[in-house]
């Protein structure tokens, strides 16, 4: 298992759009304070430690790990253990993990909260991937409510950590039950739901029905957290406003703006905006990424893992497809920095 290293964030340089500001929203969660409305969503090969350290930063007010497989945390898996390892910094933090066997999930459970004591443990039963679905769990349960329940059930009956859960608005156009599914989990012991608003079938395509939300919200008295289609601060307050959920998760707006926690954020408290960051200043957070990363897990990890977040960071900028393609073909930490350095300076001389 990999062993975290405490990394002091507090001493890094400040940055205006890295910065949580004074909350007059908290929600109180079977006991855990969540302190604002943003949440990061638990995005398998993108929200890893050093991403979710970014978003923490950036004033996200909980945080969920990358999807993890029970059956690999029940055999002590080395990589499902890295999936779910955290920071004190990140908290508070959910560890997210599937599967579809009631008695490995409780286990499961157990050896999660014995490793690392999250804040919260988080049962996918909306994950569309065949890799998942083709083992019985993720979405494949959204067909079959009474497991879904069993399992929930096994796990909150293993351990005092509060435990919630992320599902999807039904299997398909026809097999709606999103409401039916989250009176089940809260019977069962779930003290939150969260809902994408898209059926497994549509995958990421199309566009979420909010509706899915707010009647679940109506039908429920656990937190609801909405998920889908939130990518501005306009589009969280709209979906507060139309579905009177509790919380709202950013999940694919978020890629290569973490900012967007500190936009929606203030625009809440305060109905103002705050512009997005200048091409210089996306760079400059992107470096601080980068830097994060390479103390996480890394040089060679961090070359690799970083290409998407670059090419996220750099999306629209001028010029940027070059970059992308320079940055794809190195190898050494450095020679990207320098590429991302050499690259700022450049757009800078050109505004000027």
């Amino acid at each position: 298992m990999t062993t975290f290293r405490y990394i002091p964030l507090q001493r890094e340089k400040s940055c205006k759009f890295l910065k949580q500001i004074v909350y007059s929203f908290v929600l109180n969660i079977a006991g855990v304070k969540i302190f604002g409305k943003s949440v990061l969503a638990p995005m398998a090969g993108v929200a890893d430690s050093a991403f979710r350290l970014m978003a923490k930063q950036a004033g996200a007010s909980l945080v969920f790990t990358e999807l993890a497989s029970a059956d690999g945390l029940v055999r002590k898996s080395a990589k499902s253990f890295r999936l779910i390892g955290f920071f004190p910094e990140e908290r508070p933090v959910g560890v997210q993990f599937f599967g579809s066997d009631p008695d490995v999930m409780a286990e499961a459970a157990c050896r999660v909260v014995e490793k690392v004591k999250p804040d919260f443990i988080d049962l996918n039963f909306g994950c569309p991937a065949k890799k998942v679905v083709s083992t019985g769990g993720g979405a494949a349960l959204l067909n079959d409510l009474r497991k879904m329940h069993t399992i929930l059930s096994a796990v909150v009956n293993a351990t005092t950590t509060p435990v919630t859960a992320k599902i999807r608005s039904g299997w398909g156009e026809e097999h709606v039950i999103a409401v039916k599914a989250s009176q089940v989990l809260e019977q069962g012991g779930a003290c939150a739901v969260t809902v994408h608003a898209r059926t497994k079938a549509m995958k990421f395509s199309g566009q979420a029905d909010w509706e899915i939300i707010r009647e679940v919200k109506k039908a429920v008295s656990i937190p609801v957290i909405g998920n889908g289609d939130i990518v501005s601060p306009e589009d969280g307050k709209r979906m507060l406003d139309e579905t009177d959920c509790d919380l709202i998760m950013i999940g694919r707006g978020a890629l290569g703006k973490p900012w967007i926690f500190n936009r929606i954020n203030h625009f809440l408290e305060t109905g103002e905006r705050v512009d997005d960051p200048s091409y210089s200043e996306r760079i400059e957070i992107c470096l601080r990424h980068y830097q994060l990363a390479l103390k996480i897990i890394g040089e060679d990890q961090t070359v690799r893992e970083m290409r998407k977040h670059i090419g996220w960071y750099l999306k629209g900028m001028p010029g940027s497809c070059q970059v992308r393609q320079d940055i794809f073909l190195i190898v050494d930490s450095d020679e990207v920095i320098h590429r991302l350095q050499e690259y700022r300076d450049q757009l800078e001389k050109n505004a000027h």
